[in-house]
């Protein structure tokens, strides 16, 4: 597999950073190194032990600390992504997935969400989605977006983040206990569409402007979440998203006499350290600025625990037993 990367070039969209299944339905959504050898696409294998980190990092200058402008070879496609590398390399890291909406792309979420700002220790990655997939506002399916269906587009999507991570973890110190996934609108579709698939993989994850179907609820495995809607969404309308709270609650065992509300924000908590956050504004569809620090601190809260590690995925590079 062949990794290219370059450092990216900022811009500027009018805002500077801010901290601020076929059978399941997802609901919603979307608006709209290689070693000497290189990195093979990962494939299914049996379930192995995450105890331990990832292998040292190669002395590959594509993955020196910094920003990075990444591409990956998936089944024939360029996929890209923003790659942002901490500075110290020399213990297990945390990886962050941060999925853009519909018609978005990697670096404006970067820019707009600024997780990697907010958790500089943490390896964070803001992939670009492809065009095909039709969103709420473009039937079409000819801006940039996610599958949010077992075999959309023919998985390709499952494909790139298997690649993605397969990647990480080759190069990268990846701490595997503490790999966390968030997106907004279609970007939400597609991390429940992976808690659901790949949930085995993933400590914690959060859903901005678009939640989980309830057949995911059904079938994903337990982990804390944090939802964030808001009451006036014109595009994933409130009373449809928040459905998404009693079936969470129910899910992660919650006990509902542990919720605290601290302006928009409630957190409740369930057997084994599993927490659920739930945001509610008064706004729209996008993201308020509050919202990104609240998702870094709750995602650095949660660890994967080793009860959790059945139905990790195996993932080897070329040349690797």
């Amino acid at each position: 597999m062949e990794l290219i990367t370059s450092p990216s070039t900022p811009g500027d969209d009018g805002r500077v950073k801010t901290r601020a299944f076929a059978a399941v339905v997802v609901l919603l959504v979307g608006v709209g190194c290689s070693d000497a050898k290189p990195a093979a696409a990962p494939t299914a294998s049996a379930s192995a032990s995450a105890s331990s980190p990832s292998p040292a990092p190669q002395t590959d200058p594509n993955y020196t600390p910094g920003r990075h402008n990444v591409s990956f070879d998936v089944n024939g496609t360029k996929r890209t992504a923003v790659l942002v590398v901490p500075n110290d390399l020399t213990h297990p890291a945390p990886v962050v997935f941060a999925f853009h909406g519909h018609g978005g792309n990697g670096a404006l979420f970067d820019r707009r969400e600024d997780i990697d700002g907010l958790w500089p220790d943490a390896i964070v990655i803001y992939p670009d989605g492809l065009p095909g997939h039709k969103g709420i506002t473009d039937p079409d399916g000819s801006q940039p977006g996610w599958q949010v269906r077992p075999g959309d587009e023919g998985d390709r999507d499952l494909a790139f983040y298997d690649v993605m991570l397969s990647t990480l973890r080759v190069n990268l110190p990846v701490d595997n206990d503490r790999i966390f996934v968030m997106g907004h609108s279609n970007g939400s579709g597609f991390t429940a569409l992976l808690w659901t698939l790949r949930g085995g993989d993933i400590a914690a994850i959060a859903t901005l402007s678009g939640q989980p179907a309830e057949l995911e609820f059904n079938v994903a495995p337990v982990r804390s979440m944090f939802l964030m809607m808001g009451k006036a969404d014109p595009l994933v309308p409130f009373e449809q998203q928040r459905q998404a709270i009693p079936r969470a609650e129910a899910k992660l065992s919650i006990d509902p006499s542990t919720a605290k509300s601290d302006g928009y924000l409630t957190t409740e908590h369930g057997p084994n350290d599993i927490e659920l956050d739930t945001y509610i504004h008064p706004g729209g569809h996008d993201v308020p600025d509050e919202v990104p620090p609240l998702i870094v601190a709750f995602f650095q809260r949660h660890t994967r625990r080793p009860t959790e590690r059945h139905g990790h995925r195996a993932y080897r590079g070329a040349g690797r037993g």
